[in-house]
């Protein structure tokens, strides 16, 4: 793999939706092919290939990149540069419609013949639409093992409100291992997004309570067979609070803008000191973009938590109230639809769907000290991934940092 194939796959990773190193200086400093999906003779060869993303410092990640050789002049999709074996044209497989019936074709025959498309929404991920019925969802960030949405779904056994898995694609991964690349998964028929309902609710000034309050009971389902699935365990308050501390600090350190208001978020975090806290597998990145809405009710998608940790980091057990939290800084965001974002009437929205959200969750059985201090955590991260991913939406999470700074969210301490 050439130097000038390696530029030119970081200069595109730098404008996909769902590579995470945007703006930090990262540079591709290893390709490493993974296999072929089809006959590498075939007029169309895709095969997967591990790209090595190294970032000042030294710390590297790895994203799986879907690879489709064309003889030169044909392709349709990105194409990134010439092949350093062949003369073929190296493209990204899921930007060419060839190419990307050419794998379904290879990986899961029996899709071969229904309509093909690529998902246009915000994803972390690749979502390959199959027809009407399926989803092929293309793990990018990858590690060894088993990727943490499968593994979740193949526990939960497609029930409780999450769609099933019907094929898991598997690849080898250097030094012997293998990690999960991708699954087909049920699509939930007459699907609508939950974050594209919230804001246009809020955009409209439309009641949304009845709606986050069933959203909560499917919440609270979700975690209850997640607890029965893999088991609860009991965690010292002393060490999230440090852990929240620890990585207030990571992040001042990388956004000197949340300098002003690390004080007054770290005593947030204190407040859990001295407590034991019941722990357990979360979502770990639940927000609207994260549910789908549908004649049978709420269906609660993508458990492969956020992006930035690592999957150790990601499948630790954790507190319900790291997801109750997420929920609450999305309608938070929701806000953003509306003419005056900022205003009382959108202000009232969101807090009539956060009252009703955890009412349908625990009946108003609120831990504030718990979800004031994930609430804190949860929009420290989002002010770092605005800034790398989003920088225009910056201030949506700071609006929440200055409130809870000042003390003025009344609504988050309360012990009920």
């Amino acid at each position: 793999m050439t130097a000038s194939l390696h530029a030119a796959w970081m200069a595109y990773l730098e404008t996909v939706r769902w590579f995470g190193g945007k703006g930090a200086g990262a540079s591709v400093t290893a390709i490493e092919p993974l296999g072929w999906w089809t006959q590498p003779e075939a007029p169309v060869g895709v095969r997967s290939e591990l790209a090595t993303i190294t970032y000042p410092g030294g710390a590297t990640e790895h994203y799986h990149l879907l690879v489709s050789h064309h003889a030169a002049g044909t392709a349709s999709g990105h194409v990134l540069g010439t092949a350093p074996d062949s003369a073929a044209d190296v493209v990204d497989a899921t930007t060419d419609p060839v190419a990307l019936a050419a794998f379904v074709a290879a990986t899961a025959p029996q899709f071969a013949d229904v309509d093909l498309g690529v998902w246009g929404g915000e994803q972390s991920n690749t979502i390959i639409t199959l027809g009407v019925t399926h989803l092929y969802k293309v793990f990018r960030k990858v590690e060894p093992g088993p990727n943490l949405d499968t593994e979740v779904l193949v526990a939960l056994g497609g029930g409780v409100d999450v769609p099933g898995v019907s094929l898991r694609l598997t690849g080898d991964w250097p030094h012997g291992t293998t990690t999960d690349l991708g699954m087909i998964m049920d699509r939930v028929p007459d699907a609508t997004d939950g974050w594209v309902i919230a804001t246009a609710a809020c955009a409209a000034g439309q009641d949304f309570t009845a709606d986050a309050h069933a959203l909560g009971v499917a919440l609270g389902a979700v975690h209850a067979a997640l607890s029965d699935a893999f088991g609860t365990e009991r965690a010292s308050g002393d060490d999230l609070a440090a852990l929240m501390g620890r990585r207030l600090d990571a992040a001042v350190a990388q956004a000197d803008v949340l300098a002003p208001y690390a004080d007054a978020l770290r005593t947030r975090f204190s407040s859990l000191a001295g407590q034991e806290l019941a722990v357990q597998r979360v979502h770990g990145d639940f927000h609207l973009g994260q549910t789908l809405s549908s004649p049978a009710g709420w269906t609660i998608i993508d458990f492969e938590g956020e992006p930035a940790k690592t999957a150790a980091e990601r499948r630790a057990f954790d507190s319900r109230w790291r997801d109750v939290a997420g929920m609450v800084r999305s309608f938070d965001y929701a806000r953003s639809a509306h003419p005056d974002p900022a205003g009382p009437a959108a202000t009232a929205w969101a807090d009539a769907a956060r009252d009703a959200f955890l009412a349908g969750y625990c009946g108003g059985d609120v831990r504030g000290d718990l979800l004031s201090a994930y609430e804190a955590d949860k929009a420290i991260y989002e002010v770092l991934y605005e800034i790398r991913n989003r920088p225009d939406w910056v201030d949506i999470p700071l609006r929440a940092i200055r409130t809870i700074a000042s003390g003025n969210d009344n609504h988050n301490t309360k012990e009920q």
